[in-house]
């Protein structure tokens, strides 16, 4: 193993899937939104040329080969042609949505370009120079590949590759002799160790959605004349999803609150220069419940302010939406009124505290409905018991007690303890 060895492994583009999760499309951020795919996945070819590898691994799912837009295609035949002039390889094998072999035959991948099929695991030789200095164990995805044993580099004298698309575990990385396993098919980055051997998922590039959050890219590779892997993350998206969470007092002082946001806010915006940060923010609440915080208005004020200050510009913080928390606590005496409110009150305590009542949906249905597929949805498991009727105690607590007011705290009573999330 004398010669050093550079590549970089990507996956995952999706190149036409758009950004999600926005209840609304801002017009000065529309262009950014858009291209974020593109963008991040440039990136990736960039520094190909830039650091001169040996070969690029797509690991999957670049974009859906059946329904892509003539972009995305024209996208890829100018990038892998960028890569060809600089005689860079290009080695893909197809993960759920793009098959290589479905590719239309008219129009024509560059030489540089060597594509797997699922059916088999081809061996291929890359060599430098007319010699031998890597061999890749390639398959696209197979639903049916429960296990990775077939690919064997146990005859390989080089450093062996092991890629293909699916769900993986380091238990299932048992082919012979393979040192990097180059995987695609998971959205978020994560390595699989196992003795000898490696298992990396890069990520896709660009982060489409709030359980995609954090920062995304790809894996630039390094393999020294010993044999010894190192594995760098190269960040690319250019829009991040980063969901922030705030506890507060129940009584909380609205212009307390907003100095808090704006530590946060700029913080968010110091470690994030280059990326438009898309935000959720999380108010979680301490005391007894104030139906003040949780009237649309109040949300909707402060979301209005934090676009105002932090996202107004292509880059900076975009705030996609503000959500309080249930609270902890409800005060004692609304289960004692005489009222519709404390009736539902108790009721609601009733079915949290003896599992034996049941929820029965179905009374509400239509006839027409209760004997198709539809009856499933009126089941409750004992799973979703207890979220459920957490989640429908607090609907109607927000109804029926909005009449109810709660005074602001004063400066020195307010509980402002920050936890991110």
């Amino acid at each position: 193993m004398a010669d050093a060895i550079k590549f970089i492994h990507a996956a995952d583009f999706h190149l036409d899937q758009p950004i999600r999760g926005l209840t609304e499309l801002p017009a000065h951020l529309r262009n950014r939104l858009a291209n974020a795919p593109y963008d991040a996945a440039s990136k990736v070819f960039d520094l190909a040329v830039a650091e001169r590898v040996d070969f690029v691994l797509l690991s999957g799912d670049l974009f859906d080969i059946e329904s892509g837009s003539a972009r995305a295609y024209a996208f890829l035949l100018s990038e892998f042609e960028r890569l060809a002039e600089k005689s860079i390889h290009i080695y893909w094998c197809g993960g759920e949505f793009d098959f290589p072999d479905r590719w239309p035959s008219s129009v024509a991948l560059p030489d540089n370009v060597i594509t797997f099929s699922s059916s088999i695991i081809d061996e291929i030789e890359h060599r430098r120079d007319g010699k031998r200095i890597c061999a890749i164990f390639a398959s696209g995805y197979d639903c049916n590949r429960d296990s990775l044993v077939d690919f064997d580099g146990s005859e390989s004298d080089t450093f062996n590759i092991g890629m293909t698309y699916g769900q993986f575990q380091p238990s299932h990385l048992t082919g012979s002799n393979i040192h990097y396993w180059a995987l695609g098919g998971i959205h978020k980055a994560k390595t699989l160790e196992r003795t000898d051997t490696i298992g990396v998922y890069p990520g896709t590039p660009q982060g489409r959605r709030v359980q995609e959050s954090g920062a995304h890219g790809f894996k630039l590779c390094r393999v020294d004349g010993k044999g010894k892997l190192r594995v760098q993350t190269v960040e690319t998206d250019s829009v991040r999803f980063i969901p922030q969470k705030i506890s507060i007092s129940e009584n909380v002082v609205l212009k307390s609150l907003k100095e808090t946001l704006t530590e946060r806010g700029m913080k968010l915006v110091s470690d994030c220069p280059q990326q438009l940060v898309l935000t959720r923010w999380y108010l979680a609440t301490e005391g007894e419940f104030n139906p003040r915080i949780r009237k649309v208005e109040w949300a909707a004020e402060l979301l209005e302010w934090l676009r105002d200050e932090f996202g107004r510009g292509e880059d900076g913080v975009w705030s996609t939406d503000v959500k309080v928390e249930a609270p902890k606590s409800l005060p004692s005496t609304w289960y004692e009124e005489d009222t519709i409110l404390g009736e539902y009150m108790r009721a609601v305590a009733r079915y949290q505290s003896d599992d034996s009542l049941k929820l029965n949906l179905h009374q509400y249905m239509p006839q027409t409905v209760k004997g198709d597929a539809m009856a499933n949805v009126g089941y409750v498991s004992r799973d979703n018991r207890d979220a459920i009727l957490r989640k429908t105690g607090m609907m109607g607590i927000e109804y029926l007690a909005a009449h109810k007011e709660v005074a602001e705290a004063t400066s020195t009573e307010i509980d402002l303890g920050i936890e991110i999330e």
